[in-house]
């Protein structure tokens, strides 16, 4: 599916270029059916942390003295928990963290704690939990030789993960109570004379210590890195007391009990509850099985909107950026959901059957997925993540490209920002962009908790010399739920066509009525202008400049909606 081909329903605000240069960062539209909150945005590898409303204003923003460490989340308290990146001489890949702080809504450090040794480094994400303590996703280094007396058969250090339970103490201090290995969880075939030998087959809920191989980063003396699983997101369940955790490497997530103590943790009772996406992981499959292509950011879709078909409990359904990365179809991303495979019986997820090792964990296929068709059009070769909002629409981070868009339950682009900040401050409007990959975004409605007392004004755009906007917001119900994916009630007048979108030589439109129809700049001055009938009319813009305009559709007595962003592209 063509992001910008859709037969898009009344939009909100755009903002364009003149004829000279073209718009590149900010807000590019808001329409009255996006959800209204506030946005936060980190870039990846800037200091600078920005809150910004539905037009692209500043409403708070944090300064740190590292660059960020991928992911950031506001609390409900007001402050801010953002990561940070330390160097080492010891680990060395994508993601790579070490180190998190806390600031208030002020700005004011109020905690600080790093994981940053010669055995183990934080990288990628935090889980922060209702208690205040926080979960830190972490590389823990295997030295060669204690990979090959597990049976691992390809020489070399490895760094699985492994997840630790900080209680803040004090300023910089904090205390580890709990932890949680995944080498403490392995199977191995090749040996029987070594440790954890069997059948992965027959033991789907471990890691089978053979499969996969390390990807990037360096060590002393040269040695290649061992980053094994490359494991980039962690989410907690409070009502299941679980931790998901998200393999990009592996291609599947997996889900580890979080109500053991560290001694269970580190036993059978340990050991995997679920995983999905690829099972070829533990012997149950083939490369036609797998799903997920190098995925980011599975989480539950706790605290956030309905599941797509808005009949299952949001409790039991994951949400996926599946980036894509070789695709038999070609690459591609999308934003895939799943429902999980619930025993009520016995209160927990259904396993595979112990007497056909042929059949993985359920489900079969995927509940949901934008788009339906993947294609280079929407495609993000690392980071990125997505989030669905109360009112049933999904934010998505189109993050190596520091795009973010929501779109409806039927695919329909309602909002549409490019991150204006990098790690040299604000991107100028007009300037391309670079250096603002974005890890993920999240919105928090008007509701939070965290903004109840705060003045919410918003400030300036974030990038350098913004253009003039005439955006305003759309408050409405948080609790307004729209999954049926028919077209909004704002477009039932009509139903307008116009393609394609990027245009090069002729732009085709249908709006099944005869209007008046008009190309400005951003500063409103006439571009060209014609008539069209109800049938399907063609402009001509071979002869216009590349760059981006607002199609203004007009009849007697006014403009029929909000004008159009129309990209002029030769």
């Amino acid at each position: 599916m063509n992001r910008f081909a859709l037969p898009l329903a009344a939009f909100g605000v755009f903002l364009a270029c003149s004829t000279a240069q073209a718009q590149s960062v900010g807000l590019f539209q808001n329409a009255p059916e996006s959800f209204d909150g506030y946005t936060l945005v980190a870039p990846a590898g800037a200091t600078r942390t920005h809150l910004i409303d539905n037009c692209g204003r500043i409403v708070n923003q944090w300064d740190s003295g590292f660059r960020t460490g991928e992911s950031a989340y506001l609390l409900e308290d007001g402050s801010l928990l953002r990561t940070c990146r330390l160097p080492s001489d010891y680990f060395s890949a994508g993601g790579i963290g070490g180190r998190v702080e806390k600031f208030s809504w002020e700005g004011e450090m109020l905690w600080s704690f790093d994981i940053a040794t010669d055995t183990a480094h934080h990288h990628h994400d935090i889980a922060p939990l209702p208690n205040g303590n926080v979960v830190f996703l972490c590389w823990e280094y295997i030295s060669p030789e204690e990979a090959a007396a597990a049976g691992r058969l390809i020489e070399g250090q490895l760094w699985p993960p492994m997840l630790v339970e900080i209680e803040p103490n004090g300023a910089e201090g904090g205390n580890v109570v709990w932890e949680w290995h995944a080498w403490d969880h392995l199977i191995q075939d090749v040996d029987s004379a070594l440790p954890n030998y069997g059948s992965p087959a027959e033991h789907p809920t471990r890691f089978d210590v053979n499969y996969g191989q390390v990807s990037s980063g360096g060590f002393p003396g040269g040695v290649s890195g061992g980053d094994w699983f490359h494991c980039n997101a962690v989410d907690y369940h409070e009502e299941l007391d679980q931790l998901i955790v998200n393999s990009r490497n592996w291609n599947e997530f997996f889900i580890i009990d979080h109500g053991l103590t560290s001694e269970e943790a580190a036993s059978n009772a340990g050991d995997l509850l679920y995983r999905w996406g690829n099972p070829q992981t533990y012997g149950r499959g083939t490369e036609e099985d797998r799903v997920f292509y190098q995925q980011h950011d599975a989480h539950w879709l706790l605290g956030e909107g309905p599941a797509a078909d808005s009949i299952s409990d949001p409790a039991l359904t994951v949400l996926v950026y599946n980036n894509g990365n070789g695709r038999p179809s070609g690459d591609g991303s999308s934003v895939d959901e799943l429902i999980l495979p619930w025993d009520d019986v016995t209160g927990s997820y259904t396993l595979p059957p112990a007497d056909d090792l042929t059949v993985p964990f359920g489900p079969d296929t995927l509940d949901w997925m934008w788009p339906e068709l993947p294609s280079m059009d929407f495609h993000s070769h690392n980071i990125s993540g997505s989030q669905r909002q109360p009112n049933g629409n999904t934010l998505i981070c189109e993050g190596s490209k520091g795009h973010l868009f929501e779109i409806t339950p039927s695919g329909e682009i309602v909002w549409e920002y490019y991150t204006a900040y990098n790690q040299f401050g604000p991107i100028s409007q007009g300037d391309n962009p670079f250096g603002n990959a974005t890890f993920r975004a999240y919105r928090y409605g008007p509701d939070f908790a965290g903004f109840e007392g705060r003045d919410m004004t918003p400030g300036d755009p974030v990038e350098a010399n913004p253009y003039p906007t005439n955006c305003i917001t759309y408050p409405a119900p948080v609790d307004t739920v729209d999954t049926s994916g028919t077209t909004s009630t704002l477009s039932l007048e009509m139903q307008i066509l116009i393609g394609p979108n990027p245009a090069d030589d002729v732009l085709f439109l249908n709006s099944g009525m005869d209007v008046t129809w008009m190309l400005t700049d951003a500063s409103g001055r006439e571009i060209i202008r014609g008539d069209s009938p109800a049938t399907t009319h063609v402009i001509e813009t071979a002869n216009l400049p590349n760059g981006l305009l607002l199609l203004h559709l007009l009849k007697k007595g006014g403009a029929i909606e909000a004008p159009r962003r129309i990209r002029i592209q030769h």
